[in-house]
């Protein structure tokens, strides 16, 4: 339910006041100062430009510029906050919007908006509307491992074309060939999309393994409100551990169990 805990209220008010158009004159004094442009033109058919002009002073005369009422425009700083309940107390500052030259609408001369609307602060669980997330996936860390040492003009096609920013290029030491320079070794399996294009290769696919651990997930949450993803899956986390501390409560009590009986259990 809507309380003044969990819902703003906000009021608008806004017209726009009727105001008469050009006149002709000075749509005629705008011609007479641009005769010699006519004169000038193209086309050489003074009705044509007329015309022209005509429909160009039209289109200039319903853009927006200082001062002019035919059009108004009304942004996110129209909107008046209507504090319910202890909210002043609560909120001594008041609340506004964060940016106040968002463009929520244009009226024209003669209109008006009566607005009146409620922000109101929910869970998920309620309704998808409510929720800050946007994207949220995951998958298995990558498993890679090198069946066999890959060296030289191979391992410089295997970091830089098939498996870019998964492998890098280290020197070879004493354990290696004499006749080697470089070999190719596992430094950021997080960056491994699966794709598995080195197994295009004859002697690639049989000197790795690629594998995913079963054990290890890579979540991605995107958020669409004001927290940022970490505080959201902090926050999600923190929720779950309270549901998991209230179903040990609820399996105690149907138990009969105490939180020290429950102790004692567990460790034997």
């Amino acid at each position: 339910n809507a309380t003044d805990r969990n819902t703003l209220v906000f009021k608008m008010s806004v017209s726009c006041r009727k105001s008469e158009k050009p006149s002709r004159s000075s749509k005629s004094k705008r011609r007479d100062d641009d005769d010699e442009d006519i004169q000038d033109s193209v086309l050489g058919n003074t009705e044509l430009d007329e015309a022209a002009m005509e429909a160009a002073a039209n289109l200039k005369d319903a853009i927006e510029t200082p001062g002019r009422p035919y059009t108004k425009h009304v942004y996110s700083r129209d909107l008046e906050w209507v504090p319910q309940g202890d909210q002043p107390d609560r909120f001594p500052n008041g609340i506004r919007p964060v940016h106040e030259d968002i463009l929520l609408a244009k009226i024209r001369p003669g209109q008006r908006i009566e607005l009146e609307a409620h922000a109101r602060k929910g869970n998920g669980k309620d309704h998808a509307k409510y929720s800050p997330v946007a994207t949220a996936c995951y998958r298995l860390m990558p498993d890679i491992h090198l069946l066999k040492p890959i060296y030289d003009d191979l391992a410089r096609e295997l970091v830089n074309l098939y498996e870019p920013g998964v492998f890098t290029l280290v020197e070879t030491d004493s354990q290696d060939p004499p006749n080697t320079k470089v070999k190719a070794k596992v430094s950021n399996p997080y960056a491994c999309t699966m794709s598995r294009n080195f197994m295009r290769h004859p002697e690639l696919k049989d000197a790795i393994k690629i594998t995913r651990r079963p054990d290890h997930f890579v979540f991605s949450v995107e958020s669409v409100g004001m927290y940022k993803p970490a505080i959201l899956v902090a926050e999600a986390l923190r929720i779950l551990q309270n549901k998991c501390d209230r179903l040990t409560e609820l399996a105690n009590d149907t138990l009969g169990l105490t939180g020290e009986e429950d102790q004692e259990v567990v460790e034997e």
